[in-house]
């Protein structure tokens, strides 16, 4: 994948790769976590796209956090990643949305 340095794109990309090369063993839960901006039904469409390629680890997978001024949310979505494959689809869903403003 060619991206610029920097990018979000990249970051992401390098995030996995980092997880991966520190020991990271499948199948594990991991935290996806994205900042999007606040608004109606925003959750339900990061849902929705994360639920395309994982499935939640449990009921309460999901924790939010809104900006100091309430424009912004961080959402962290804990997933049943099995694999670094399957993670890399779940964040590339997450950078199609418009409403997402980055992901780490």
């Amino acid at each position: 994948m060619a991206c610029a340095a920097g990018s979000v794109a990249c970051s992401v990309t390098e995030s996995v790769d980092q997880g991966a090369a520190a020991g990271l063993e499948f199948p594990c839960d991991y935290p996806v976590k994205a900042m999007v901006r606040a608004g109606d039904g925003v959750r339900d469409q990061v849902l929705e796209a994360i639920g395309k390629h994982a499935s939640l680890s449990d009921a309460e997978a999901v924790r939010v956090r809104p900006s100091r001024n309430g424009r912004f949310e961080s959402l962290t979505v804990t997933v049943q990643a099995e694999s670094r494959q399957q993670l890399e689809q779940v964040y590339g869903e997450l950078r199609g949305l418009d409403v997402v403003v980055m992901m780490l």
